[in-house]
Order: C-alpha cells, then sequence, then structure tokens
C-alpha cells in the first residue's frame, strides 16, 4: 500500500498494494433519483411533497419508523470490553431512540466465529451484525453470512469523494458485497512492560531475537486478527527463517485470550506481548494499575489494518434495524461516534484523526495484510506455519 499512489510497482508491490484501486463510482453512488414529478394543474395547486424527494430519502423516512417497530438491534464486535463500542451505540441510541441496541462481546474471531456457524445450522440467530476481522470463512462456507452491499444506499455513505481512495477499497471479499471495512490503519503490534525491558533494547527485528527475552514473550494465537499480520510481516520482510527463530528459539507463550494476555503484562508475568487490548488495558489503568505498559515500534513489523469489518447474518431477527444501523454507521456522523469511541481512525477524508500515532503516513509503503483480499492467501500460509511452528493444534 504506496500512500502516494506511485506508478511502476513491482509483482511484490502489487501484493502490498492488494486491490488499492478503486471499482468506480458504485451505481452514480446511491440509488436512482424517484421520477419527476408531474406538472401541477394550471389551476394552481403545490407538488405533493414526497415526489419532490429522491429514492433514497423515502426509502429512508420509511426505514426509520420500520426499525423502530424491530425496536431492538443485537450486534457482536470482536474486543476485550465493551466499553470500546458502547459510546458509539449511545450514539445511535440517542439518534434514534427506540431502538435498544445489544452488544456481545468476543476476544477474537477465533471464538465469535464457531457460535455464528453452530447457530445458522441450528437457524438459530442471536445476533443481526458482527465486526470481525478474521474467522470468517467457516460462517461463508455455511452460508449463514448475507450481502450487505443491497443494503447500503445513503449517497452520503456510498460517495466515493468521502473515503480514502474511495468507498469501494472497503470491501473486504474478493465478491466485494459481502464484508465492509470502514477503518484503515497502522497496525503497532508489539507492547511492553518497561519495569522489565526498555524500548531502546528494542528497535530492529534482530533486537526481538535477543537470547534475553527467551520465555518472556506472550503472544496472541498465530491463527488470530492480533497475530497473523504480525507475522506475515516477518516472513515477508524477514524471511521465513526469521519467523522460525524467533519461534522455536524464544519459545512465546500463545493465547486466545485477549484479556488474559492483557492481564498478564500489567502483573508483570512477560515482558513483551501482543494481543493487549487498549479497552481492558485502560480499565487497569483507571485502578492505577499498568501504567508500565507501553506500545512498541519496530517499521519491519508493522502493518495496515482494515479492522471492524461489518457482516450481517443471513437471516437477521430485526433486519430493519441492522440495515438502519449500517447506513448510519457509514455516515460522517456514524464515523465519528465509531472514532471518538474505539480511538480508531476513520478511512472517511470528512472524520478527523482522533490517534495519530495509528494514522498512514503520506508517502510511505505499507505492508496490507488484515482486509486485503489480494493477502488472503498469504494469509492461510502464515496461520498454518504460525501454528505448526508453535505446535498448536
Amino acid at each position: 500500500f504506496d500512500s502516494n499512489h506511485q506508478q511502476g510497482l513491482t509483482r511484490r508491490d502489487l501484493v502490498r498494494v492488494g486491490g488499492l484501486t478503486s471499482a468506480g463510482l458504485l451505481a452514480a453512488c446511491g440509488p436512482a433519483a424517484a421520477p419527476a414529478a408531474p406538472a401541477a394543474p394550471q389551476t394552481g395547486g403545490a407538488v405533493p411533497q414526497a415526489a419532490q424527494k429522491a429514492a433514497w430519502e423515502q426509502e429512508w423516512e420509511a426505514l426509520v419508523p420500520s426499525a423502530k417497530k424491530d425496536g431492538r438491534l443485537d450486534l457482536a464486535w470482536i474486543t476485550g470490553a465493551q466499553g470500546g463500542y458502547q459510546k458509539a451505540l449511545d450514539d445511535f441510541q440517542k439518534a434514534f431512540p427506540g431502538i435498544e441496541v445489544g452488544l456481545s462481546s468476543f476476544n477474537s474471531g477465533a471464538l465469535l466465529a464457531p457460535k455464528v456457524t453452530q447457530e445458522h445450522n441450528a437457524n438459530v440467530y442471536s445476533f443481526d451484525l458482527i465486526f470481525m476481522s478474521s474467522g470468517i470463512d467457516g460462517p461463508m462456507a455455511a452460508g449463514a453470512i448475507q450481502p450487505i452491499k443491497p443494503h447500503v444506499f445513503r449517497p452520503d455513505a456510498l460517495d466515493d469523494s468521502k473515503w480514502r481512495d474511495g468507498f469501494g477499497l472497503g470491501w473486504v471479499d474478493e465478491k466485494k458485497e459481502y464484508g465492509y471495512g470502514f477503518a484503515l490503519n497502522v497496525f503497532h503490534p508489539w507492547w511492553i512492560n518497561t519495569d522489565l525491558a526498555s524500548p531502546e533494547e528494542l528497535k530492529t527485528p534482530n533486537d526481538m531475537l535477543n537470547p534475553k527475552w527467551r520465555g518472556k514473550i506472550m503472544m496472541s494465537d498465530p491463527r488470530t486478527g492480533f497475530s497473523f499480520g504480525t507475522i506475515t510481516a516477518m516472513r515477508f520482510n524477514q524471511g521465513e527463517d526469521y519467523l522460525k527463530k524467533f519461534i522455536q528459539d524464544q519459545k512465546p507463550a500463545f493465547s486466545r485470550d485477549n484479556r488474559l494476555i492483557t492481564e498478564q503484562m500489567v502483573r508483570g508475568q512477560f515482558a513483551l506481548a501482543t494481543g493487549v487490548l487498549i479497552p481492558v488495558l485502560d480499565e487497569f489503568q483507571a485502578q492505577g494499575l499498568g501504567k508500565n505498559i507501553k506500545q512498541f515500534f519496530i517499521p519491519e513489523i508493522e502493518t495496515l489494518s482494515m479492522s471492524h469489518q461489518a457482516w450481517m447474518l443471513k437471516k437477521p431477527q430485526h433486519p430493519n434495524a441492522a440495515k438502519l444501523f449500517l447506513n448510519w454507521l457509514l455516515t460522517k456522523e456514524g464515523q465519528v461516534a465509531y472514532t471518538n469511541s474505539t480511538k480508531e481512525n476513520s478511512r472517511r477524508l470528512d472524520v478527523p484523526i482522533v490517534n495519530p500515532g495509528i494514522a498512514i503516513e503520506p508517502g510511505k509503503k505499507y505492508l496490507w495484510t488484515t482486509g486485503n483480499p489480494a493477502m488472503a492467501d498469504e494469509i492461510e500460509k502464515s496461520k498454518k506455519i504460525g501454528a505448526e511452528l508453535a505446535g498448536l493444534q
């Protein structure tokens, strides 16, 4: 991913860029306008107000009461603490009173995906929309997911000019109609307990191979979104021999429970880790704990991540509320609520950057992993290699 869109890319760069080029305007950024109203009679009289409104406005005005009739919306989001997203949901409920929003929290897609698949096979649907960046293959193969593209119709959501590299860049599936990513940020995976290590000791990938860190590293399972991008960056930028040395010689501990990883770092059980959850760390720090847990940056290991992708279940129990939330979320108002709640930067260009530390730097090339359909095979390869090296089943 080259933030300056330079020409003359190599084949390797094409892999990095993935599907960067937008697919063009999407049906003129929304449904067609309503037919022109007939001319008013000679005797005078106003043209009916409804006839003056665009088709999308009429659809929106019909959708809001239908969503309120649903009365509820159930979401599942990958997060370690519901507080990280609750503010955005509170803003939605304030905008559309009468719709109660339920939020279920999961530590990783590896935990949410099996539940979605099992419930679909049993014709049970606990959620209307799910937000996850890994593990979706199982629910997709089972037929548990439907395309969300037909449900997004607001022109201010579809407007290419409002999104970094156009609205189309957000589609994360090969068909470009099922899953949509609205945040693209630099992913710095590594955290340090400054009581046990100094960031000055960890400037390059080779510093990570220092024997002093053996047994003092904890990582999220390499098959989850908190680690597979990191492992892919190690493979691409340092080679598979480096990855092998890192896992086999340094002997990191692995876990799918990112809350546990965060707690272990706060308790001083490990010096370095991936998978630390900021909302959980915020909880500890509000109690005066974990102030020594900091991020550290190694450019060769950072990647771009399009996290929190939206997916709609095959049979949502509250379809109108789900459609309303999805369209609202992709507007400026919805993205401001999302970024203020999560402290992640939106792809929308009219939404202020809330976290400069993970913002994309102009002119810099990045390895875009999570949410890049062109990297899907490489991600799967990384998951397999990482699990085999770690001896995970």
